[in-house]
Parts: structure tokens; C-alpha cells; sequence
């Protein structure tokens, strides 16, 4: 009864922030987290009609939207570089193209899926492996977005705050369940699904209050500056995805 419980907040919580973002104009402004939250809202509110209606082929169907979800999800962190970088040159162009092969990706998925994943026992192994694989890489792209940011000074608005903040708990507890169902094993299952679901009603919180209405970001303090910058800053970057590649092969041996 509670995870239904959660569900229909769930639910209930996507409009809301659907509403708010159309009421308030500030959609064209974060295309891709909208686009995140309406498959949300619409894949959540079909797989309850399924539930309700059709409990026959909810085991067959209930991967699915989580594989859209997944696909979308990578917009977001392509939304908060797109906004974190506006004012630097190249940034715009690389995150317009990244959204754009994201959601072809989940659109060619979507398609296939039913050559793809011919079981729910497959579709559930594919699912935990892909959210694993997704969301380790996007941790490691939004801890370098954060570095990059603290290190040229750069202001984050109360908009891209709360996506940040949103999702980045989101993807944090989610690993951290992800980490102690491979070690505890199948006792752990029932814990992990709840541990996931209060973090996304937690985040779904966070976004309808954060983006409430739209708050320009701040004018940055200092620009990024002369080709010393960049090279300093490529040197780090690279040393941050050398250890993370490292940590990433260490998981994969687990």
C-alpha cells in the first residue's frame, strides 16, 4: 500500500510540475529536464493503468518506462551544462547535439525493445546493469561539472540548484542501493526498490519548488581565461576521469 501511495505522488507531483513549468514560460528554458519530466509523467500514469487494468502483462511492461526514464535522464545532465557553461563559447553547440543523440537513442530503444529484451527476467538484468553503468558515468560528469565551476567561480541560479540538487541525490542514493543489493543479495530487494522511490518523490519535491518560476542565474564573477586556463583545466579533468575509469573497472570485477 505504500508504494502505491508513493506512486499516486508520484504521479500527482509530475503534473504539478508540468502545470507549473507551462504557467509559468519557463519550459522553452530547460527543454530537456521537461522533456524528462513529461516521460515521466506519461510513462508512470500508462504503467498504473496497466497495473490496474491489465495486471496480466505489468511484469512484461514494468521495465519499460524505466529504460525511457533512463535514456532521458542523461538530458538533465546535459540541461545543467548547457546552463552552467552558457556564457563560454562551444558549450551551447555541444550540449545541443548531445541533447538531440539522447533522445534519438530513447526514441530507437523504444522501437526495439520488444527484440532487445524478449523476457522480464532479461529486461530486469539489462535494466540494474544499464542503471549502474548510466548513473556511474553521470556522477562522475556532474562531480567535474561542480569542480569546474567552484574553480572558475562560476554562480548557480536557484534553477539549476534545484535540478542539480534533485537529481544528484537521486543518482547518489540510487547507486549507494545499487552498491548494497550486490553485496547483501536478494534480501536486500525490497529495501532498495523503497530506498529509490523516496528518492525520487524527494527530488520531484525539490524540482516543483526550485522551479517554482524562473531565476536568471547570477552574472559570472570571472571568465574562463587564457590558454594556461585550459590546459590546467584539461590536466585536471583528465586526472579526474583516469581515476574514475579506475574505479569504474574495479566495480565491474565485483
Amino acid at each position: 500500500m505504500l508504494s502505491l501511495l508513493i506512486w499516486w505522488c508520484g504521479i500527482a507531483l509530475e503534473g504539478a510540475i508540468l502545470f507549473r513549468g507551462l504557467k509559468s514560460r519557463i519550459v522553452p528554458r530547460y527543454p530537456n529536464f521537461y522533456i524528462y519530466a513529461t516521460g515521466l509523467f506519461l510513462t508512470d500514469g500508462l504503467l498504473y493503468l496497466v497495473y490496474v487494468f491489465l495486471p496480466s502483462k505489468y511484469l512484461t511492461w514494468m521495465w519499460y518506462p524505466g529504460f525511457v526514464v533512463l535514456f532521458l535522464g542523461c538530458g538533465i545532465v546535459v540541461e545543467t551544462f548547457r546552463h552552467v557553461f552558457l556564457r563560454y563559447a562551444g558549450a551551447e553547440k555541444v550540449a545541443r547535439a548531445a541533447s538531440f543523440l539522447i533522445v534519438g537513442s530513447a526514441v530507437c530503444f523504444m522501437c526495439l525493445y520488444n527484440v532487445l529484451i524478449p523476457n522480464p527476467q532479461a529486461a530486469q538484468f539489462l535494466y540494474v546493469r544499464l542503471q549502474r553503468d548510466f548513473l556511474t558515468i553521470q556522477a562522475i560528469l556532474l562531480l567535474a561539472m561542480l569542480q569546474v565551476a567552484s574553480y572558475y567561480r562560476i554562480t548557480l541560479g536557484r534553477n539549476m540548484k534545484a535540478l542539480m540538487l534533485g537529481y544528484g541525490q537521486c543518482v547518489a542514493v540510487t547507486l549507494s542501493a545499487l552498491a548494497l543489493r550486490a553485496y547483501i543479495g536478494i534480501r536486500f530487494e525490497s529495501t532498495w526498490n523503497m530506498m529509490q522511490q523516496v528518492s525520487y518523490l524527494a527530488a520531484l519535491v525539490i524540482w516543483l519548488i526550485g522551479l517554482w518560476s524562473y531565476w536568471p542565474a547570477p552574472n559570472p564573477q570571472e571568465t574562463i581565461g587564457a590558454d594556461g586556463d585550459y590546459a590546467a583545466l584539461a590536466s585536471r579533468t583528465r586526472d579526474m576521469v583516469s581515476a574514475a575509469s579506475t574505479q569504474l573497472v574495479k566495480v565491474e570485477r565485483l
